[in-house]
């Protein structure tokens, strides 16, 4: 209608201002001959009236024209609507369907229309809303068939009616399921403790171990129609399609229970790490991918899988403990390389994770320690001494020897080309006392102990990452003795090393071996003062009274496993609850324990501890955490206690059906 108006108001509007020319023309004649011009006027009225007479008749023609053609392009609509061969759906603005042809009635095989019931009625997961205000292509499933549905819209009376073509992609969708089932994905295989366990196996049934070992990978790659390749004698490749992932992830890869039931004389179970992603446009890429996630199980201490897939790691098994290594190989090669990197550098700045305990800050005295020893400047990063280290730290604070700054002191220092940055005990950035400091510096060298997680500081130039190592204060302990060949380390500096020990073992229970009580000898060697070192762990009656107060207020959630919660905030509420889990495990009954507490800010803070029979690890990895197998902790920002408390209760609660 519209378009009808704006012809003949153009045609109409034309004609006025020739009319007007004309009249002008002949006003012109008058003024030259008045009798010239009476004759003038006279015609000008005869074309005048026929003009008028042709604009009224012309615009009947041309409004029966268009509205004839209105017409014929409706029926046409009408026509195009009722024998185009795509299913079409006329819908209102409320989602509410007004009209469908046959052929979208064919689809679901039913004898009765949809015209009056609401989009999402029929569509359960379609939000229409979305539908109106996205893109004009969408894609919607039936049952199974895949459609691209394209939505247009028109405006009739004031209301939108909008039409959506529904155009059959079934075949290409399969042919594109297909496509994606067959690539083909890299699963790497490592046997962890292969020689630990090798030599402790008697010889003669070695080969049956190793016959054994053999047979159940291989018929696990079997089993998944792979293509096996032994790459040496603790490695394996296995190739196969990534449409048996998905069978691999539901069964919860049971290659790693095989191996590790194998008993052919050996005295620990073998145990095995396995690395696969699925994300990657190219095979290389995936390789890569799947090489990385299995450096991600062994850093998170084997006998796990990993699986990278959508962008995000989703990870297996976990269960057993990590198996000791003895030999003292790595420290030694680790040391060596670390001594180059400090030399080669003009300054080393050194820090531990944020809210630190008096493992990282004793970490950060070694390492401190090791630089003097190599007479390269260092300084030590710490923005707030925190209560868990205040009395240690005071130790250190007034000594002019020791030179401790901020992070953002250390951040606007100078150009940090030619400095080194070395980070202990996490290899979490966002954990670290001072983030910002992590893209400044090219070359970082990180030390930890906890098992690894899907976030880690990236290019580094020197990764030490040992989860079976009880402390930081442990590895680095045994760096000082090889970094330089005459060893100096101060009585004081011992004993913060010490106390690191001690508060991670928790005297002595927790995670040690025989490396743990050797870097206990070396630090009393050298003067560790171990009243001192007591004294550091003592508490005032307050923080006896509130830890009191949760062992009473404990309940059991599950056969063996206790929680409870700190009714009191306090500014120490991270080493009080890690030491009520502590007392929880040694109540008869209870092999695993979980405790919550908040800090004076309101921040909640959790601390698990395990006999071995519960990975508290993987559980609190679910809310952000981590650890080890048997002690591991987490920090939940934004959140209250009680809203805490229900989220690590499911957390358990999957966990456990798992």
């Amino acid at each position: 209608m519209k378009d009808k108006k704006k012809i003949t108001e153009l045609y109409r509007r034309n004609t006025w201002i020739y009319l007007f020319f004309l009249a002008l023309l002949i006003a012109f004649i008058f003024i030259g001959n008045r009798d010239l011009g009476y004759v003038a006027l006279g015609l000008y009225l005869i074309i005048f009236s026929y003009t008028l007479y042709f604009q009224l008749r012309s615009r009947n023609q041309w409004e029966t024209m268009l509205e004839d053609l209105r017409l014929r392009v409706e029926e046409g609509n009408i026509s195009s609507y009722l024998n185009m061969p795509l299913p079409i759906l006329l819908v209102d603005e409320t989602g509410m369907i007004i009209w469908h042809n046959s052929k979208f009635k064919n689809i679901f095989d039913s004898e009765t229309g949809f015209i009056g019931q609401k989009l999402e009625t029929i569509f359960p997961l379609l939000n229409w809303n979305q539908v109106m205000e996205g893109p004009y292509f969408f894609n919607q499933a039936l049952g199974d068939k895949q459609f691209r549905v394209f939505r247009s819209s028109t405006r009739n009376k004031g209301v939108n009616i909008y039409t959506l073509y529904w155009y059959d992609e079934t075949d290409f969708a399969k042919l594109k399921q297909r496509y994606k089932d067959e690539r083909p994905l890299a699963v790497y295989i490592q046997l962890d403790n292969f020689d630990e366990v090798v030599k402790e196996t008697d010889e003669s049934r070695l080969p049956f171990l190793l016959s054994g070992i053999n047979s159940v990978i291989r018929k696990w790659a079997l089993d998944h129609q792979g293509i096996i390749h032994k790459i040496n004698e603790d490695e394996y490749l296995v190739l196969v399609e990534n449409s048996f992932l998905a069978s691999m992830e539901s069964r919860k890869f049971t290659i790693i229970d095989d191996v590790r039931k194998i008993e052919e004389g050996n005295r620990y179970p073998m145990t095995l790490s396995v690395g696969v992603s699925a994300d990657g446009a190219s095979f290389s890429e995936r390789d890569e991918g799947s090489q990385q996630a299995l450096e991600l199980a062994l850093g998170r201490g084997g006998d796990q899988v990993v699986v990278r897939k959508d962008d995000n790691y989703e990870f297996f098994g976990g269960r057993s403990k990590n198996v000791e290594r003895k030999s003292r190989v790595k420290s030694r090669v680790v040391a060596q390389g670390l001594a180059g990197l400090i030399k080669e550098s003009e300054r080393v700045y050194i820090m531990g994770h944020n809210y630190g305990d008096m493992d990282s800050f004793a970490s950060t005295i070694g390492m401190y320690r090791a630089c003097l020893n190599l007479d390269v400047p260092a300084y030590i990063v710490l923005n707030k001494s925190t209560d868990a280290i205040e009395e240690l730290y005071a130790l250190f604070r007034d000594n002019k020897l020791y030179r401790f700054i901020s992070g953002a002191q250390a951040a606007g220092a100078r150009n940090h080309d030619k400095d080194l940055l070395i980070v202990v005990d996490t290899h979490r950035p966002n954990f670290t006392e001072a983030p910002e400091l992590l893209p400044l510096f090219e070359r970082i060298v990180v030390i930890d102990h906890h098992r690894r997680g899907a976030e880690m500081i990236e290019n580094t130039s020197l990764l030490y990452q040992e989860p079976y190592a009880s402390s930081a204060a442990e590895m680095i302990s045994e760096i000082l003795q090889y970094i330089t060949s005459d060893v100096v380390l101060e009585p004081l500096e011992a004993s913060a090393l010490l106390s690191g020990i001690v508060l991670d073992t928790k005297n002595f229970v927790f995670n040690t071996g025989v490396r743990t009580f050797d870097a206990a000898s070396f630090l009393r060697r050298h003067g560790a003062d171990t009243r001192l070192v007591r004294g550091l762990f003592e508490e005032d009656l307050l923080e006896s009274v509130i830890k009191s107060n949760i062992v009473s207020s404990a309940l059991l959630i599950e056969e063996g496993i206790a929680l409870s919660q700190s009714s009191e905030n306090s500014a120490n509420i991270k080493t009080i609850i890690s030491q009520g889990a502590d007392e929880l495990i040694d109540i008869k009954g209870i092999h695993t324990s979980f405790v919550l507490g908040c800090d004076l800010e309101g921040k909640v803070y959790i601390s698990a501890r395990s006999l071995g029979d519960t990975n508290v690890q993987v559980i609190l990895e679910k809310l952000g955490g981590g650890g080890h197998l048997e002690t591991a902790g987490a920090q939940l920002e934004d959140t209250t206690i009680e809203e805490a408390k229900t989220l690590l209760l499911e957390t358990i609660k999957e966990s456990l059906e798992e």
